[in-house]
């Protein structure tokens, strides 16, 4: 465990946990592997070339859902869903000037529409992600990466580019005071913080499932939900901020291990108990007065 203190104020944990990371694989020379890809598809079948580069000829199309659009360079097992139609049965995933794009089945048929037919996939990021020229930069600070669903009809045709952006942000922030998580293996932690309540009345907790101290308080929020029920997303990082005056007081910092995600094995003893995810779980790790 590691402390920092100061304004902002942040504090790194770093469990004693032994697992093996998702590791892009060395680049490779062929794109056809996929292995120069700034996206990977679980199951897919990499294919040479660009996304964008074949003609709409197929007037099939493709819709996709994915369960947050929020990316980090190294996230994985993220959640795909969609359908495609009318009788497509494949989806191509990629990103327009990528080097290879993936192929996926589409083989359930969609109880909605008799001639269209559902697929689920699991997308993974280059841990390169960031200094890739496909990234697009936005003037808020984040950056969208385009992914592209086309459907695929048994000759082998293509219809037309659905487009997902999918938003990269920074974990880094810079409030008036920043109590920071960060760990270092693909698993399911929480911060906790329980903000002096005005008048002495007690605490404010919070957490994922109360992400703001309002209207109790009128700042505190937590920025992100890292790794939220095992979606691996490769930031690793929670931040709950200040951009205003803080509340004076004690506070109190707590870390939940909600889940090991199956990957990991540990000793973060009280924070691992299986208490699930409830306001006051986790182990308390730090405690400090402000100002």
């Amino acid at each position: 465990m590691r402390a920092r203190a100061g304004r902002p104020l942040g504090l790194g944990l770093v469990c004693a946990l032994s697992a093996s990371a998702c590791q892009w694989p060395v680049d490779s020379a062929d794109s056809h592997s996929g292995l120069t890809s700034v996206i990977r598809i679980e199951g897919g079948q990499p294919m040479r070339g660009s996304i964008a580069a074949a003609a709409d000829v197929s007037a099939a199309s493709a819709s996709i859902s994915p369960q947050n659009t929020t990316i980090f360079p190294g996230a994985s097992n993220k959640s795909l869903k969609g359908s495609v139609g009318p009788d497509a049965n494949a989806v191509a995933l990629g990103v327009a000037g990528d080097g290879a794009y993936w192929l996926v089945p589409a083989l359930t048929p969609d109880v909605t529409d008799p001639h269209s037919f559902s697929f689920t996939a699991r997308l993974s990021i280059s841990p390169a992600l960031a200094a890739s020229p496909l990234l697009v930069p936005n003037a808020d600070g984040t950056s969208t990466l385009s992914l592209s669903a086309r459907a695929v009809d048994p000759a082998g045709n293509f219809g037309p580019a659905t487009i997902q952006p999918l938003i990269m942000d920074s974990p880094v922030r810079t409030g008036t005071l920043v109590v920071t998580l960060d760990w270092d293996a693909p698993v399911d932690l929480d911060l906790h913080v329980l903000v002096p309540a005005a008048n002495d009345a007690g605490y404010v907790e919070v957490w994922s499932r109360a992400r703001s101290a309002a209207p109790k308080i009128p700042d505190g929020i937590l920025d992100f939900d890292s790794n939220a029920s095992c979606q691996i997303d490769g930031r690793d990082v929670e931040n709950i901020e200040w951009k205003g005056q803080p509340p004076s007081g004690h506070y109190v910092v707590r870390v939940d291990a909600a889940s090991l995600c199956g990957e990991a094995s540990g000793v973060l003893t009280e924070a691992a108990v299986g208490q699930g995810a409830v306001a006051g779980a986790g182990l308390t790790v730090f405690e400090f007065d402000y100002p």
